[in-house]
């Protein structure tokens, strides 16, 4: 009989936006004061903070790769939906954003890897990548799954493939749900200049990127910068 191996379908494959979801928006008092001069802002790779059981068939590895591969694909999406709410009609946003593959090849040219810029200081982050601020973002997820689900992205199925799982097969895994914890801060001068969270749940009847825009598109909706036409 053939063995199932563990799914990587992102640790909270879906998200539940409810109103019994928790949210909370900060702002310094000093925002416009502490931002007049600001023109660059950079959005850094996303940590990620995995919490509870962990599958047995997958090797320590294999999870660190499917963590840094989700960490850019939270700093991809944040980007991208910053920059989609950034000017409309009413409003316009008053400072630019660098390019997500320039800060990459600062960080690469300065040795710091993904892993290291989520616990390196903020001050020093912005001076290599010549920006007046940058833009954090940690997700934290507990997960509460049986064996035949587990974390990740589309990645993960290459994972799959290299320890021997070539079918598509996805189980069907009920009432398996995760804690999901996400937060956003605007960082200059290693203060927090602004603030925003996102608390919920998770199940498995949407696609990872889904579960992300969802997050990241909280995020993009709140950011700061923006003044009235």
């Amino acid at each position: 009989m053939k063995k199932n191996l563990p799914l990587f379908s992102f640790a909270f494959a879906t998200i539940i936006l409810s109103s019994s979801c928790a949210h909370k928006n900060y702002t310094t008092s000093y925002f416009d004061q502490q931002t007049a001069h600001h023109k660059l802002i950079a959005v850094l790779p996303a940590e990620m903070i995995f919490t509870g059981v962990q599958p047995k068939n997958i090797n320590p590895e294999d999870i660190v790769k499917i963590e840094e591969t989700e960490s850019r694909m939270f700093q991809n999406y944040l980007f991208n939906a910053v920059l989609r709410y950034a000017n409309t009609n009413k409003y316009y946003t008053a400072v630019g954003f660098q390019d997500i593959s320039t800060t990459q090849k600062l960080l690469e040219e300065n040795n710091i890897s993904i892993r290291d810029s989520w616990k390196q200081d903020d001050k020093k982050l912005a001076q290599i990548l010549g920006v007046d601020a940058v833009v954090r973002m940690r997700i934290q997820k507990k997960r509460y799954m049986s064996d035949l689900a587990s974390f990740g992205v589309n990645y993960g199925q290459q994972v799959l493939n290299q320890i021997g799982n070539v079918g598509k097969y996805v189980p069907y895994v009920p009432n398996k749900t995760n804690d999901i914890y996400a937060s956003c801060n605007v960082i200059s001068s290693n203060q927090t200049l602004w603030n925003d969270d996102y608390r919920g749940a998770s199940n498995y009847n949407l696609s990872s990127e889904k579960v992300i825009d969802d997050i990241t598109d909280n995020f993009g909706r709140h950011f700061p910068y923006r003044k009235r036409r």
